[in-house]
């Protein structure tokens, strides 16, 4: 990150097309060169909970000579953050390469039950890739309700709540794929923000892993260092088990002023609600 600073502030002042043009190279090459900090930082939380032997993992919370440090705090911040810089980035980036529709990266009509159909195939592919099979999806609603925002994010947020549901259900109806549950999407529109309901019937969360859901380091999905190896494994995908999904849509959610809540019934399934803020007017909700 040092580096990134230093050729940011070394740079000169870009006051002629041709500077400007070669700063923005610039930044596009800076914000894909840390597209891997998602999987780098889980694999470091393995790393340092197995490596470091005044470093113990309890109940999913790193301890540190006795001590808790919560990492799932630190990390909210951190991605918050994250997420602002790589909008500012993309802002810039897109301004110099218009699209009708949009302002930058930002859809001035932006219909969310859209951009859900495309995270739901993308979840699908990787579904049937690892089982063989996927639920079907089914949207109820106000599919029509618009309103502006960066499909980007959105497209992320629905993309990993489908597709914890998509693994839920099927690991839940694999010996019985003809009783398999559909998965619902509701869309509701409200007078301060549009909320969405994703529910599905995949067997629910345990009580006693609620509230660990947000640690980074909590999944249902089996070993995280297992899955981190399997990223160097072509053609194999992963369905599960970075921790880092539910924790990161929120911080998606909650970067513009919206939110994302999640009830659980063990023995039955889940329910996430997302409340995307239509006026634009609010601070961000920082952890």
């Amino acid at each position: 990150m040092r580096g990134v600073f230093f050729r940011i502030r070394r740079f000169p002042k870009p006051s002629t097309p041709e500077l400007e043009e070669r700063f923005t190279e610039m930044l596009d090459d800076i914000k894909t060169e840390h597209n891997s900090v998602q999987a780098n930082i889980a694999r470091g939380l393995q790393e340092l909970a197995k490596e470091r032997k005044d470093v113990q993992q309890q109940k999913d919370v790193l301890m540190h000579a006795g001590m808790p440090f919560d990492f799932g705090q630190f990390l909210d911040r951190f991605y918050l953050s994250r997420v602002g810089v790589r909008v500012l980035i993309g802002q810039h980036i897109m301004l110099h390469h218009p699209q009708e529709g949009f302002i930058g990266i930002i859809q001035k009509e932006c219909v969310p039950s859209v951009v859900c159909e495309h995270a739901i195939e993308d979840a699908r592919t990787i579904c049937e890739m690892s089982y063989g099979i996927s639920p079907e999806v089914i949207l109820e609603g106000n599919l029509g309700l618009k309103l502006s925002y960066i499909p980007e994010h959105l497209h992320y947020i629905f993309f990993e709540l489908i597709k914890n549901s998509m693994r839920a259900v099927t690991e839940r109806f694999r010996d019985t794929p003809d009783k398999m549950e559909p998965i619902t999407v509701v869309f509701a529109e409200g007078s301060e923000d549009i909320a969405i309901k994703i529910s599905d019937k995949g067997g629910g969360i345990p009580r006693s892993g609620m509230d660990r859901l947000w640690t980074y380091t909590f999944t249902t999905a089996g070993n995280t260092l297992e899955k981190l190896q399997q990223l160097n494994t072509p053609g194999r995908p992963i369905m599960a088990g970075f921790a880092h999904g539910l924790p990161l849509s929120r911080i998606h959610a909650r970067a513009f002023g919206g939110d994302l809540h999640v009830m659980s019934m063990q023995g039955h399934g889940t329910d996430v609600y997302i409340h995307l803020c239509k006026l634009g007017d609010r601070e961000v909700s920082v952890p």
